[in-house]
């Protein structure tokens, strides 16, 4: 039967995962890295498709491979990158990049460039074949960045130290920017036959436009498919469909619009959806999003190691003793090539934690792959260059690109365990000890109950009891080392509670990432439990906000943002206290000394107290907000208890599918359009307002509208300074809820709502004393000078002023 070879290929990808299955289905006896064992298959197939045998006995297999060996390079990179590259930055914590970025920039720039030029060096020296220092600098730039596609693959696997992972995963994902510079700076000079006009400035000039070109690239492409995605819900086809298309749209529009990198441009969407867009994407759809990514990443690492090795395999030249030499020369120099930017930018990353130990994995970790291999293939495939000159590239690059995946990846696990990288922490693995114990408690306390259950009265109860009875090993370390991984452990708990949160309802997105941001920033240094800074301040007014009260027709809108920010701040101390409440559950379990255990204790209940005293004045001072608050919050827990009861009854069969699904539409057309009413009050509700305080009862209604109209509202939070004593002042205030403490020289007084301050500056045009809000306040600014003009023309505001002056004056 004859198939065509188009048809094999379809084939060829079916039998690649087959046997992708096969090797995870059997990875206790095939121990090495999936990367390799993949490699390896692709250049048996590679090898076989030379031999006389299948040109006889398979020919159309024959072709099909001959196919898969020409394969262009670009779509190589287009087919596959964008797919690994973004399921690499989507799963790995922006936070821990955010931190590791100084590092990562270290190494994927300068220490790439150093790589590059070191390389050409030895390059120029040490090859045989008289290269110019163009093509050495060419070579240099493709061979020396570490790929983004083995070394995640590699990481996935066997890595357990989340730093190290992350800058090593993070410099692979970068240093394509600085590749491709000087890789098309030499490229386009050897092609065109000029000599090297090695210019540093113009070269960094480049580098920084083609990474932050591709940066820009990746935000605009994200913004807009994170705005498209925030406007639909429980759509879990086109939110998956919009970031596979927004992953390849970067990718293309960066490589082949602005020609810059579309790696950094990938990276940046993938960071950015993984950040500011979990969010965004519907709770339910979330976890299926990331397994489908999981999914396309292993599909994707499945068939690319296999077509590397075939195309390796089938085009390099297997005949030059020479070549292998200089194989072996080049393996071996790139190694200490690579250890130069580590050992020399040490002092850069030991402040990430990076000890010698880990720099030595780090070095082993450079891997190169499949983006090398396509830069080689896009100069074997030249016309314009010698034949001689492609083959020879395209050889040592595809040696290298097979001995780091089968000798450095291979032996990674070994070099891990040497240095004791691949196990966790003495303080680490005695909380988990201490987890342990507390499970097998657990069983232990169930145990009666399962012994008398009548369907179980034959089981070998003594058999199975006894592993429960097995002492676990004790671990004997240090008591800060202890308190920190306790406090650790905690913080990733109370992590995750948010995220559950989120995701049954219980949590607004806003509300979900300021507490987690919190937590990592916990996490940083020693874990502190308490205090929480970094939402504690979230809690308090930013002071760029205040330079924009005073624009009339910004007021509003200022306005409306600082009551969101209060709406906020009272959502999440709401998140907050129930989060505290739920690691205190498992303290006992994971703590391994009372004294920590007390010491841990007591800074939840820290910050439980200064939580429910933010939440108290939020009460007190503003009421009515936090009615609409708590109905809205009640509101929107209603509606997914009844979505979740919904979905109780779907999996019981009560409903077909079309009401299933009708049903569940219209529960999330209620989420969706469930908002809390608008801050907004117009001028004639503040005439309303300021008509029921004491001091307004003789006052004209036509004042009263006027004094409505000039009213400019402010938000202030508990400590914050609203005005200082001897300053000029233009405005003076009428509280409408809170309290404000006034302070002078003499004494200092406790203001209330409905009473006014600064009244002073009446008179003079400055404040005579200082005021600071003592709980979360709100104030309604009247201009001086307008002021006085309404004065004039009604007698009893007039005279209620003077009173008030008089009343000033005597206190001072």
């Amino acid at each position: 039967m004859h198939i065509e070879g188009s048809v094999l290929i379809v084939i060829f990808v079916v039998l690649s995962l087959l046997l992708g299955a096969l090797i995870k289905s059997v990875s206790k006896i095939l121990t090495s890295p999936y990367s390799v064992i993949l490699l390896l298959a692709g250049l048996t197939l590679g090898l076989y498709s030379r031999s006389e045998h299948i040109q006889t006995a398979l020919p159309a297999l024959s072709i099909a491979i001959t196919d898969l060996a020409q394969v262009d390079p670009h779509l190589i990179l287009l087919l596959f990158l964008p797919t690994l590259i973004f399921e690499s930055a989507f799963a790995m914590n922006p936070h821990l990049f955010k931190r590791m970025l100084n590092q990562i920039i270290v190494l994927a720039g300068p220490g790439l460039m150093i790589s590059t030029a070191l390389t050409a060096v030895l390059a120029f020296y040490f090859f045989p074949w008289q290269w110019s220092w163009t093509v050495c600098f060419l070579f240099g730039a493709l061979i020396s960045a570490t790929d983004p596609v083995a070394v995640v693959s590699l990481l996935k696997e066997i890595s357990s130290r989340k730093r190290l992972e992350t800058l090593i995963e993070g410099e692979s994902l970068l240093n394509d920017g600085t590749a491709i510079v000087f890789f098309s700076l030499f490229y386009g000079l050897l092609t065109i036959g000029e000599k090297v006009d090695f210019d540093l400035f113009t070269v960094s000039g480049s580098f920084i436009a083609v990474v932050l070109l591709g940066l820009f690239t990746g935000l605009a492409v994200g913004i807009i498919f994170l705005f498209w995605i925030g406007r639909i819900f429980n759509q879990a086809v086109v939110e998956i469909t919009l970031t596979i298309s927004a992953a390849y749209i970067s990718y293309f529009i960066a490589e082949n619009v602005f020609h810059v990198s579309g790696v950094v441009a990938v990276v940046t969407l993938g960071l950015l959806v993984a950040s500011i867009g979990r969010t965004r994407i519907s709770p339910e759809v979330a976890v299926f999003l990331h397994h489908f990514w999981q999914m396309m990443a292993h599909i994707a690492n499945t068939l690319i190691f296999i077509l590397v090795g075939i195309i390796i395999a089938s085009r390099i030249r297997l005949d030059v003793a020479e070549w292998w030499l200089t194989l072996a020369i080049l393996y071996i120099g790139i190694q200490f090539i690579r250890a130069v930017p580590v050992f020399l930018f040490m002092p850069v990353l030991q402040r990430a934690g990076i000890d010698k130990g880990k720099a030595v994995v780090l070095i082993w970790g450079g891997l190169r792959g499949a983006v090398a291999l396509a830069l080689a293939l896009i100069i074997a495939q030249d016309n314009l260059l010698a034949k001689e000159l492609g083959d020879q590239i395209l050889f040592l690059t595809a040696g290298i690109v097979v001995l780091t995946i089968t000798i450095n990846a291979s032996t990674m696990t070994l070099l891990l365990r040497y240095f004791g990288l691949d196990q966790l922490s003495p303080a680490k693995q005695a909380s988990l000890i201490k987890a342990q114990q507390s499970i097998k408690q657990r069983l232990s306390d169930e145990l009666p109950v399962l012994q008398q259950n009548e369907f179980l009265l034959r089981a070998d109860w003594k058999a199975l009891s006894k592993p429960l009875n097995e002492d676990l090993p004790d671990n004997i370390i240090m008591d800060a080392d202890q308190v920190i991984a306790l406090r650790k452990r905690l913080l990733e708990t109370e992590k995750q509670f948010y995220w559950s949160q989120f995701n049954q309802g219980m949590l607004t997105g806003q509300a979900t990432t300021q507490l987690v941001t919190a937590v990592e920033v916990a996490l940083d240094g020693n874990a502190a439990i308490a205090p929480r800074k970094a939402l504690f301040q979230f809690w308090k007014t930013p002071g760029y906000i205040r330079w924009f009260y005073h624009i009339p027709f910004l007021n509003q809108v200022v306005v409306n943002i600082s009551f969101e920010r209060l709406a906020l701040s009272y959502d999440t101390a709401r998140g907050f206290i129930q989060a505290q409440e739920e690691i205190q559950k498992f303290l006992q379990s994971l703590s391994t000394s009372e004294q920590d255990t007390q010491s841990v204790l007591q800074e939840i209940e820290d910050n439980k107290k200064q939580t429910r005293l933010h939440i108290q004045r939020l009460r007190e001072n503003f009421p009515e907000l936090s009615y609409s608050l708590e109905t809205h919050t009640a509101h929107r827990l209603l509606l997914n208890l009844e979505k979740v009861y919904l979905h109780d009854l779907i999996g019981q069969g009560v409903f077909s599918d079309n009401e299933a699904k009708k049903l569940t539409a219209e529960i999330d057309y209620k989420l969706i359009h469930l908002t809390p009413p608008p801050h907004i009050v117009s001028a004639k509700e503040m005439s309303k307002q300021l008509a029921a305080m004491p001091w307004a009862s003789d006052i004209k209604e036509k004042t009263l509208i006027q004094l409505g109209r000039l009213a400019q509202r402010q938000i202030y939070n508990t400590d914050e300074l609203i005005f200082r004593q001897k300053r000029n002042a233009t405005s003076i205030a009428l509280i409408l809820h809170g309290k404000v403490s006034v302070m002078s020289m003499a004494h200092e007084k406790v203001i209330e709502a409905g009473a006014m301050i600064g009244i002073y500056a009446f008179l003079t045009n400055h404040y005579n004393n200082s005021a600071k809000a003592i709980t979360p306040v709100e104030l309604v600014w009247f201009n001086i000078d307008k002021l006085k003009a309404i004065i004039a023309k009604d007698k009893q505001l007039g005279e209620m002023f003077a009173t008030l002056l008089e009343l000033e004056s005597h206190q001072e």
